[in-house]
């Protein structure tokens, strides 16, 4: 088992390489553009700023009349912020597992602890083909990574690698590369006569 870096300038980025499997990460931080070097965060564990929120709500429930708006108020306020604060993503990957197909992951909690995962597979033989494309959020141009599916009827579907992440060109073209490879081997594997 070897786990690899494969790009300097995105070190969030990695795979690890097994006889039976190839997982490409990408990790829900990234390195400023700004050459300084530093990390930007998109998750976050939880901090003494978090720890204050309990304090507030244990004095001020017993103030607050049972059975009142302001008491429901607290208590849905105080679900919301735990749930938005344990269904951060902290990574997601694409697994390549030979013979078999591609597998779509999807890691969410509180970091570095995962509490939810979420997994689509794609068997290769729906598999019709892996390409990047672009699409306009607001001002800005996104690229990203998709799996072409054959449906039922013939239609195609779509399943997008690394959706919540979105990462940048030079590790989605990392992952075209390889899977592209293993689309084509698949393809002949499957076209020879038995």
């Amino acid at each position: 088992m070897q786990r690899v870096h494969p790009l300097q300038t995105n070190p969030e980025f990695s795979i690890l390489r097994t006889d039976y499997f190839h997982e490409y990460r990408v990790e829900n931080w990234h390195l400023a553009r700004d050459g300084s070097g530093s990390v930007i965060r998109h998750t976050s564990p939880w901090s003494w700023k978090h720890s204050i929120i309990p304090l507030i709500i244990s004095i001020s429930w017993p103030k607050v009349r049972a059975g009142s708006f302001a008491r429901a108020l607290i208590l849905l306020t105080t679900i919301f912020f735990v749930w938005t604060r344990c269904t951060q993503v902290i990574h997601e990957s694409v697994i390549v597992l030979p013979e078999h197909g591609i597998q779509l992951e999807t890691h969410k909690g509180l970091p570095p602890l995962t509490l939810f995962i979420t997994r689509r597979f794609v068997p290769y033989t729906i598999l019709r083909d892996v390409v990047i494309n672009e699409g306009i959020k607001r001002w800005d141009i996104r690229y990203y990574l998709v799996a072409l599916k054959e449906g039922a009827t013939g239609s195609v579907g779509l399943e997008v690698c690394f959706p919540n992440i979105l990462p940048h060109f030079p590790i989605l073209l990392q992952v075209y590369r390889d899977l592209r490879e293993f689309v084509a081997l698949q393809m002949s594997l499957s076209s020879q006569p038995p």
